[in-house]
C-alpha cells in the first residue's frame, strides 16, 4: 500500500498529537499543521487511486466527491467533510485563536474518525482483486 503510505503515516502523527494533553498554543498549533498535512494526503490518496482508474482529480474538493461517489465516504458525512474542508481552508490562511480552539475540537471529535474511515475505505479500494478459477 505504498500509494496510501503518507497518509497512514500522518493519520498516525495527527493522532500522535490529540492524544497528549494541550498545554499551550504550540500544542495547538501542532494540532492544527498535522491536520493540515492529514487533510493533504487524504485528499492526494484519492487522487492516486482515481488516476489508476483513469479519472483526473486536480484538487480536494473534487476528490472528497469523487471518494463519495466511490462510496469511500458515507452520504451521511458529506456536510462534516465540507465542514472538514472548509477548515482547512481557513486555517491554512488565518490564524485566530479561538477558530482554532474550535478547530481542534472538531478535528479530536470527528475528523480524526472521518479520515480513519477514509483510509479503510481506500485500503480495501487499492487492494488487488482476487482471482478464481
Amino acid at each position: 500500500m505504498e500509494k496510501l503510505a503518507n497518509f497512514e503515516k500522518t493519520l498516525k502523527e495527527l493522532r500522535s498529537f490529540i492524544s497528549m494533553p494541550i498545554e499551550n498554543n504550540r500544542d495547538v498549533a501542532g494540532i492544527i499543521q498535522a491536520f493540515e498535512f492529514t487533510f493533504e494526503q487524504s485528499w492526494k490518496s484519492i487522487q492516486k487511486i482515481a488516476g489508476e482508474q483513469g479519472v483526473v482529480i486536480g484538487n480536494p474538493k473534487g476528490a472528497f466527491t469523487y471518494a463519495l461517489d466511490n462510496g469511500w465516504i458515507t452520504p451521511e458525512s458529506e456536510p462534516r467533510w465540507l465542514q472538514l474542508l472548509k477548515d482547512r481552508n481557513l486555517t491554512s490562511h488565518t490564524y485566530r485563536e479561538e477558530y482554532a480552539q474550535e478547530v481542534v475540537g472538531r478535528v479530536k471529535n470527528e475528523y480524526l474518525g472521518m479520515f480513519i474511515h477514509l483510509l479503510e475505505a481506500l485500503k480495501k479500494q487499492s487492494r488487488p482483486a482476487s482471482t478464481s478459477g
